[in-house]
């Protein structure tokens, strides 16, 4: 996900939701949306941190986003990524429809795409 002034946008999309967020489709951020909630990946990026959610249903913060009424998507981890300038860029991140603990292989494995996309944006970017 890209982070714009007023959109969240989908860069690049894969595995079974890939229909669910095609390129280019936009979420409103927060002070935009009909009910003021951040996105999920709009929390990574103005925190600057990783952010689980391991069942939106059952998280008072969470509990009614827009990925989770829209999609039926209520666990998500994300990461946020920078750009060559170091400044947050946006997110990589995975969502699910059922409550979820990721292992650590998995978060790794994030985490390593995580620092592919940085690559490829110092490249893209320069």
């Amino acid at each position: 996900m890209r982070s714009l002034p007023q959109h969240m946008q989908v860069e690049a999309s894969g595995g079974r939701h890939e229909d669910t967020y095609p390129i280019g489709a936009q979420g409103k951020k927060s002070s935009l949306a009909h009910n003021g909630q951040a996105l999920y990946c709009e929390r990574v990026v103005d925190t600057d941190q990783p952010l689980y959610v391991k069942d939106s249903r059952l998280e008072s913060d969470w509990a009614g986003n827009e990925d989770e009424v829209e999609f039926g998507l209520s666990n998500y981890l994300g990461y946020p990524v920078r750009g060559p300038d170091g400044e947050v860029y946006g997110t990589v991140c995975a969502l699910h429809e059922d409550a979820k603990k990721y292992s650590a292989e998995e978060r790794a494995a994030l985490d390593e795409f995580r620092k592919k996309v940085e690559a490829q944006l110092a490249r893209d970017l320069k």
